[in-house]
């Protein structure tokens, strides 16, 4: 994996490909525009990467890292299990809102059909799911979260917040719409599954 975040070159590129990318989408966006936006010669951007597909990849797996560690930082503020799913829902409620430009990036580019980045995607998506298992599982099995699958509560949990995410990255509505929709949608999955 290429590291594309931080405070040098790099992350100046890597940043200001995001906006660009998101901007112009990927097949429009070019090495020139993104340096000249960057405000760096085109061969440093090559000297970072190899190739547009090669920042384009770097950015979704930099994005998504940073993203898990959010999840996963979420489930350390607490031992109890509703409240880590609660704050599992805050941690990407804040990122989507913090990092719009790379979410639709993620929802609008990378797993567009026919996208070469869609199966590293996946990766990370498995990595989301085990740690919503988790966490139900384990509400579970302290009679904090009702007895029904775990399967069907985590793709229950991952697929509203996915398609609530996916309107926010493509601009369904405004942003109180999107932040109304993110917060609705943990409410309703919360009480739905908590043990009263």
């Amino acid at each position: 994996m290429t590291q594309c975040y931080g405070m040098g070159t790099r992350g100046i590129i890597c940043r200001t490909a995001v906006r660009v990318f998101a901007e112009k989408g990927y097949d429009a966006a070019s090495m020139d525009q993104i340096a000249l936006e960057a405000g760096v010669a085109k061969g440093t951007v090559y000297y970072h990467f190899k190739s547009k597909s090669n920042l384009f990849s770097a950015i979704i797996e930099n994005g998504l890292d940073a993203l898990i560690e959010d999840v996963e930082g979420a489930t350390l503020r607490s031992t109890d299990p509703v409240e880590q799913l609660s704050a599992i829902f805050d941690a990407l409620i804040d990122y989507a809102q913090t990092f719009d430009d790379f979410m639709y990036l993620l929802f609008k580019e990378a797993l567009a059909p026919g996208r070469e980045w869609a199966s590293d995607v996946v990766v990370y998506w498995h990595r989301f799911v085990d740690i919503i298992e988790d966490v139900v599982a384990r509400g579970k099995s302290m009679g904090r979260i009702d007895n029904v699958d775990t399967d069907a509560i985590t793709q229950s949990i991952v697929s509203s917040l996915a398609t609530a995410a996916l309107g926010w990255a493509t601009g369904i509505g405004d942003e109180m719409w999107a932040e109304r929709v993110l917060h609705g949608v943990k409410g309703i999955t919360l009480r739905g599954i908590v043990v009263a």
